[in-house]
C-alpha cells in the first residue's frame, strides 16, 4: 500500500480484495441464517458438518447456535464457517447484488474451488479477475 499526501493507494489485487471482503465476510453467515429454515443450533451443526465434509476443518463438535449471531455482530466469523455458508448459499441459488457481495462471491468461488460458469463471470464482474490476481500473488 502506498500513501501519498494523505491518500492511500492500493497497489496489489490481494490488498484490494481484502479491503472489500474482510470487513464484510461475516455477512455470509447472516445471509445463510436468513435462508436456513432450522434453529440456530441446527444452523451451527449444518455449517460444521459441511466444513468437516469439505475438509475445511477437522472433525469437531458444532459451536452453540448463538455463536452465529455473535460472529455476525462482531464480524469475527471463522473462515471455515464463512466457506460453509458460501457453499450453502451457492447451492440455494444466491447471487450477489452489490459490489461488496460481488467481491465476496469472487473470493469464495475460488477459495472453495467452485466451477466458474459464464453466469458467475458476469455476476462478479471485475472482482473475479481481482480474485484470480490475488490468488496468484498468494502463490508468489
Amino acid at each position: 500500500m502506498l500513501r501519498l499526501l494523505g491518500i492511500t493507494l492500493i497497489k496489489s489485487a490481494k490488498q484490494r480484495l481484502a479491503l472489500m471482503v474482510n470487513p464484510e465476510r461475516a455477512s455470509l453467515i447472516k445471509w445463510f441464517s436468513l435462508m436456513f429454515s432450522g434453529s440456530s443450533s441446527q444452523a451451527a451443526a449444518y455449517l460444521t458438518d459441511i466444513a468437516i465434509k469439505k475438509k475445511y476443518i477437522a472433525k469437531r463438535k458444532a459451536p452453540p447456535g448463538e455463536m452465529l449471531k455473535h460472529w455476525v455482530k462482531n464480524n469475527d466469523a471463522p473462515q471455515w464457517a464463512c466457506r460453509s455458508a458460501f457453499d450453502y448459499l451457492i447451492a440455494h441459488h444466491w447471487t450477489p447484488t452489490n459490489e461488496s457481495q460481488r467481491a465476496i462471491a469472487a473470493r469464495y468461488l475460488l477459495l472453495n474451488k467452485h466451477p466458474i460458469s459464464k453466469q458467475w463471470v458476469e455476476l462478479t464482474g471485475q472482482w473475479l479477475d481481482i480474485a484470480y490476481q490475488a490468488q496468484q500473488e498468494n502463490k508468489q
